[in-house]
């Protein structure tokens, strides 16, 4: 992104619906500001609007109705505005003196049903059926691409929202619900995505990252009971991502730790992809950041950006959370929480140490444990 000098950036402009009618006009002129969060995973995107109410009209004549929706579209003066999402108003706060009063909503589709514990048991199913079924359950609209890994048993004792947010977090998937929405997306597609902007370090504030090692593996272990022969299998998934700057010395980019799953898997390809998920989180906790940037609609959860003029710390990096805030003076800021998902420079090493086991990036051997 081009750096902005004073004369050029444009007023902040937004759009605010209150059960389906455009408020925008008349919460402008109490506007302290107006903040929208979303996340990658695991969490419900949320929306605050801080008022200020010397007047008292927004704890009297305006109070919102709990559960009343808002739709928020956001922007600059001149360009098109982006549609985030509806909210469902969750939370009324009162503050004073000054009077302000903040309005705080959830992502609409967060509903009763999805929080009811279920007690169900899966049989032969396929990762992507039971995201699929539960959906259709919930009469949800499944968005993203899923692999169809074959489980032989799955057993729910908890909500479906819960269910489902712990069953991703085992392969590495993004889910949320948004709307009448249920997004399941692979991480690793989304960071192939082609980034739609370019940051200067320099124009940055707010600057943090963190680049480690110990979090990195050298390979992780997973261990599968084999029924026919009745033997306990050890599979080794060696990392071979190098999206890290290598040591100068010993030119690796992981620790010579090797983790091992606890958990045991019911069959060889769930414990690959299990393995394969935990490698690939790994490789992106090695560097991690955030900062704080003029505003864009663009900026949000699950985009890939490539931040520039960094040195060894720059590259391609995945959004895994962005919170955009307009205040009453019109400017547009947003925080993002990211992780790199390729570094400068840096050619890709790959080890396939068992051709036929091999997961793309990554080299696997077996062993009988005794």
């Amino acid at each position: 992104m081009d750096a902005l000098v004073p004369e050029q950036v444009p007023e902040a402009r937004f759009v605010l619906t209150y059960q389906q009618r455009n408020i925008t006009r008349d919460i402008s002129e109490y506007l302290l500001s107006l903040s929208y969060s979303d996340f990658l995973t695991g969490q419900a995107d949320s929306l605050e609007i801080e008022l200020e109410d010397t007047e008292g009209k927004w704890r009297d004549a305006w109070y919102p109705g709990h559960g009343d929706t808002l739709q928020l579209s956001i922007g600059w003066e001149g360009k098109p505005l982006r549609g985030v999402g509806s909210f469902e108003i969750d939370e009324v706060e009162l503050s004073g003196p000054p009077s302000t009063v903040s309005i705080r909503a959830l992502g609409a589709g967060i509903r009763t049903a999805l929080r009811t514990t279920e007690h169900k048991a899966y049989e032969n199913v396929t990762l992507d059926a039971v995201a699929k079924q539960l959906a259709t359950r919930q009469g949800l609209e499944l968005i993203g691409s899923i692999e169809p890994i074959k489980l032989d048993r799955l057993t729910q004792q908890e909500s479906d929202l819960t269910f489902l947010r712990n069953l991703a977090g085992e392969y590495d998937y993004a889910f949320k619900v948004t709307g009448n929405r249920m997004v399941f997306h692979a991480i690793s597609e989304l960071a192939k995505g082609t980034p739609v902007a370019s940051l200067v370090l320099q124009d940055l504030a707010n600057v943090r990252l963190r680049d480690q090692i110990t979090v990195v593996p050298k390979a992780v272990e997973v261990k599968h009971k084999d029924p026919a022969k009745k033997q306990l299998i050890a599979y080794k998934i060696v990392n071979g991502e190098t999206i890290a700057v290598p040591s100068s010395s010993s030119k690796t980019t992981t620790s010579a730790d090797t983790k091992k799953q606890r958990r045991r898997s019911s069959s060889v390809e769930v414990a690959k992809a299990k393995a394969k998920a935990d490698l690939a989180k790994a490789n992106r906790e090695r560097t991690t950041g955030s900062w704080t940037s003029i505003g864009r609609p663009d900026l949000v959860s699950g985009n890939v950006i490539t931040l520039v003029a960094a040195g060894k710390l720059g590259g391609n990096y995945l959004i895994t959370a962005s919170h955009h805030r307009v205040t009453r003076r019109g400017g547009y800021t947003v925080d993002k929480e990211v992780c790199r998902i390729s570094a400068p420079s840096i050619n890709l090493t790959l080890t396939n140490t068992k051709p036929d086991l091999a997961l793309s990036t990554y080299g696997i051997q077996h062993e009988v444990v005794a």
